[in-house]
């Protein structure tokens, strides 16, 4: 029989702070009845008290096992959520909702599915929320962070602006609005303001945006001061370390930024975090190299495969990359990411310069080093490659990088070029929009064969994507359009790249037109016709 009082003298316990004696009374009563489904959900919600989530798991799952209840159901979506099992944690609290609706349930399952990039669910159940709790802060804001997530960004300004006009405290709306500063007018000084009010109202997570507006307006010593700032409050977040690293990185402070940047995520080889390799140890004779990052990183770093010392080496990519990799490196084996071996010590391919000690002032392969064969396309016009869209990388990083399809028109002026499309993904319809650019893409399998189409151009035209890097390595000549706050690996050029011999790069001026760099490159064109 269950002894309510225990549990209440533990429960007192713990209310008094005396954890000690309240855990010896929860273990002495589990050990006479294990599968008791109160006791197992009192001794979780104990262990929920003392942030000690593996616990609190371990005895909820084991409750909810054996009795279903409300109580048992929310409480074990709570516990994995600060777990950061944020998979797990939806499918419970959405289980937990069918119990009832609660505002607790709908924000960390809200929060869970942005988390795991679920965005389509995130955007159902923050509308709904919003419905059922218009007048609750955090439904306002789900339903804000839905809209910015679904493209209707004016729609989440007017939104966050009503509500602040009326609420003017509520720190976590000062922190959106300025998110759609950035977002939506390319203001990063007007962003600075609204962080630096939700900062007032005590979010410390804002000293974060507060780095990247910093760095995005080019002031990359304030940048450094606040992603120092946001360490010192939250200093185990990997995405600040990682930011931080990528920002000294960018200045070519190569040691203190890899070893910040070595850090980072990378959930790709999440299961073998164990075997990843210690830096500056010494490099054992069998290796896996784990393409980690996107695409781009993929291709730019592959250059330093030939110089890894290991005699064994084998390497994990995309299959969409397989094909081009082992052309160009066919003494290595090329597997996928499920073939991974658990006890063979991981490279990140991003951070071989780094475990290879190869700084910035040495890179190698610069001229190119991939080749592939070039596709046959006939015409006598100056073939010309385009590619205007950045993905992949979240929406902050994508906007800043992509160039609308339609500042573009002047080039189809041009007399005797021909454009090609290489844009995959096309979300602004481009190539339906503008069908005198013969589409490319289309046929694109493999980046086998969009290597094969650019080897036949005569000069490729494009943001910072996949395809900018693809180029470079194959040596084709190629104009680079580069935000104002351009990604580290650029660091602060103008017109050349010691990454790739064969890249131009033109650069905004300002952080919101393009008209300046994309004139240049019509002139650049221009002239090579004449």
């Amino acid at each position: 029989m269950l002894d309510i009082n225990a549990i209440q003298q533990a429960i007192s316990l713990t209310q008094q702070g005396k954890y000690k004696e309240a855990e010896i009374i929860y273990n002495k009563l589990i050990e006479h009845q294990p599968d008791e489904p109160i006791l197992l959900s009192a001794a979780g919600l104990f262990y929920v008290s003392l942030k000690n989530y593996d616990k609190a798991v371990n005895m909820l799952e084991k409750s909810y096992n054996i009795n279903k209840t409300a109580g048992v159901v929310s409480s074990l979506g709570f516990a994995l959520y600060e777990k950061r099992e944020y998979k797990k944690a939806s499918l419970i609290l959405k289980e937990a909702l069918t119990y009832g609706d609660n505002p607790d349930l709908y924000n960390k399952l809200i929060s869970c599915l942005f988390e795991i990039k679920n965005y389509k669910d995130a955007v159902n159940f923050s509308n709904k929320m919003y419905e059922l709790y218009p007048n609750d802060v955090r439904a306002v804001s789900n339903k804000i962070k839905a809209l910015t997530q679904s493209g209707k960004l004016a729609e989440a300004e007017k939104m966050c602006i009503d509500f602040l006009r009326q609420n003017q405290n509520e720190a976590v709306l000062w922190f959106q609005l300025g998110y759609l500063k950035e977002l939506i007018y390319c203001n990063d000084m007007q962003a600075l303001e609204c962080y630096n009010k939700a900062k007032e109202l005590g979010v410390k997570s804002a000293d974060y945006n507060i780095a990247v507006s910093y760095q995005k307006l080019g002031q990359k010593g304030e940048a450094e001061k606040f992603y120092r700032e946001m360490l010192k409050n939250f200093p185990n977040d990997t995405e600040t370390q990682t930011s931080l690293g990528m920002c000294l990185l960018s200045q070519k402070k190569f040691e203190e930024g890899y070893e910040l940047f070595y850090n980072r995520d990378s959930k790709c080889i999440s299961n073998y975090a164990k075997n990843l390799y210690k830096p500056k140890t010494q490099i054992p004779n069998e290796v896996i190299v784990v393409c980690d990052q996107g695409f781009g990183d993929h291709i730019q770093f592959i250059r330093y495969l030939p110089l890894v010392p290991a005699e064994k080496v084998k390497v994990a990519c995309p299959k969409t990359l397989k094909k081009l990799f082992l052309k160009n490196y066919p003494k290595y084996e090329f597997i996928d990411y499920n073939e991974i071996p658990d006890d063979i010590t991981i490279f990140r391919v991003s951070d071989l310069a780094y475990i290879l000690g190869i700084d910035f002032m040495n890179i190698p392969f610069a001229e190119g080093y991939l080749n592939a064969t070039p596709q046959i396309i006939n015409n006598k016009n100056l073939k010309v490659g385009l590619c205007w869209e950045a993905g992949a990388a979240g929406i902050r990083t994508m906007i800043n990088r992509t160039i609308h399809i339609k500042c573009f028109e002047p080039f189809f002026n041009i007399n005797n070029i021909q454009l090609y499309s290489f844009q995959y993904d096309d979300t602004f319809g481009g190539n339906e929009k503008y069908p005198q650019m013969i589409n490319l893409a289309k046929d694109f399998q493999d980046f086998s064969d969009t290597a094969s189409a650019l080897k036949a151009m005569d000069v490729v035209v494009t943001v910072d994507t996949s395809v900018a890097h693809l180029a470079g390595a194959l040596g084709v000549k190629t104009y680079l359009l580069l935000p104002y706050a351009s990604d580290w690996r650029w660091f602060d050029d103008t017109s050349t790249t010691p990454w790739y011999n064969s890249v131009q790069i033109f650069k905004q001026n300002d952080p919101i037109s393009w008209e300046k760099p994309l004139k240049e490159i019509m002139e650049k064109l221009s002239n090579s016709i004449n």
